[in-house]
C-alpha cells in the first residue's frame, strides 16, 4: 500500500440478515483507496449502500466480508472510539439535554482535553459553520438546518484520522 494511502476498502460486503426475510445484499466487493487530503463523494440512489458503506468505516456496522485499512492499519475489527473516525449523520445525532456548545464539545471533554482547548475548538469550529449566536441553545429549539450545522460541527471539532459526511448539505438553509 503506498505511503500517502489514508483508506483502503478491500473487497467489502454488507449482508443484511432479518429473521424470516430473505438476506439484502447492501454492498458488494467494494473497493476502493483514498489518498491523504483527497474528498470523495459517493453517489448513488436510494438505498445503493452509501450510508451502509460509511457506517463500516466508522465502525457502526460490521463488514460481513473484506477488509478497511486507515493509515496503514486495520481497523475493521475494531470498536468505534478506537478507529478516531468522525462522522456527521444526516439525522443530526444531537444529544437534546445538551446546548449546542456542549454538543460540540463533548467528544474533546470525553478525551479530557484542557477546559481552554476545548473553548477555542469549539469557537473555531462554530464560527466555520456560522452557528455562534445558538452556541447556548438546545437542539429541540433551533431549526433542522441549524441542527445539521451542530452535527457537522461536532464531527469537524475532533481531530480525527477521516472525516465521513453522511448528507452534510440536506437540511441546511440557502
Amino acid at each position: 500500500m503506498p505511503r500517502d494511502t489514508a483508506l483502503r476498502v478491500d473487497k467489502v460486503d454488507k449482508i443484511y440478515r432479518r429473521p424470516g426475510k430473505p438476506p439484502v445484499h447492501a454492498v458488494q466487493a467494494l473497493s476502493m483507496t483514498v489518498e491523504r487530503g483527497e474528498i470523495v463523494a459517493l453517489l448513488g440512489s436510494s438505498g445503493c449502500g452509501k450510508t451502509s458503506t460509511l457506517r463500516m468505516i466508522a465502525g457502526f456496522e460490521a463488514v460481513t466480508r473484506g477488509g478497511i485499512t486507515l493509515g496503514g492499519r486495520r481497523i475493521d475489527h475494531l470498536a468505534p472510539a478506537r478507529r478516531n473516525v468522525a462522522m456527521a449523520f444526516e439525522g443530526y445525532s444531537l444529544y437534546p439535554p445538551l446546548t449546542v456548545r456542549d454538543n460540540i464539545a463533548f467528544a474533546l471533554k470525553s478525551a479530557r482535553m484542557a477546559p481552554k482547548g476545548v473553548e477555542k475548538l469549539v469557537a473555531e469550529v462554530s464560527r466555520l459553520v456560522e452557528i455562534e449566536p445558538i452556541l447556548d441553545r438546545y437542539p429541540s429549539s433551533i431549526s433542522g438546518g441549524q441542527q445539521q450545522r451542530a452535527s457537522l460541527a461536532r464531527a469537524l471539532v475532533r481531530r480525527a484520522d477521516l472525516y465521513l459526511l453522511d448528507e452534510p448539505m440536506g437540511q441546511l438553509e440557502p
